[in-house]
């Protein structure tokens, strides 16, 4: 299993979906974008949930992100359609970007 592998390889996820493994976007990270009701940083990324298989074999995921000050969720994409596209967040309208992840 390569489910703690960031080197952009193929493998097995833990949930044993064949892919590239090779996101950053893990539970207990933070991300450097602002909260859409308090405006403050960091969010922190709750959940990841596995969607479906897209067309060209990527592993579509729901990562819910939440504000540590004041709790509000959010929620994106990653994978959306395609491999390496990330949908913005939902209700902040924000962009996500893999550089932002601490």
């Amino acid at each position: 299993m390569f489910y703690n592998n960031f080197d952009n390889v193929h493998g097995e996820d833990r949930y044993g979906m064949v892919g590239k493994t090779g996101d950053g976007f893990r539970e207990n990270r933070q991300l450097q974008l602002s909260c859409y009701k308090c405006h403050k940083e960091p969010l922190v990324i709750a959940e990841r949930n596995w969607m479906d298989t897209n067309q060209d074999d990527s592993q579509r995921y729901q990562i819910v992100v939440a504000c540590e000050y004041c709790g509000a969720v959010d929620e994106f994409i990653v994978n959306d359609g395609r491999e390496g596209q990330i949908s913005k967040l939902k209700h902040g309208k924000q962009s996500v970007r893999p550089e932002q992840l601490n």
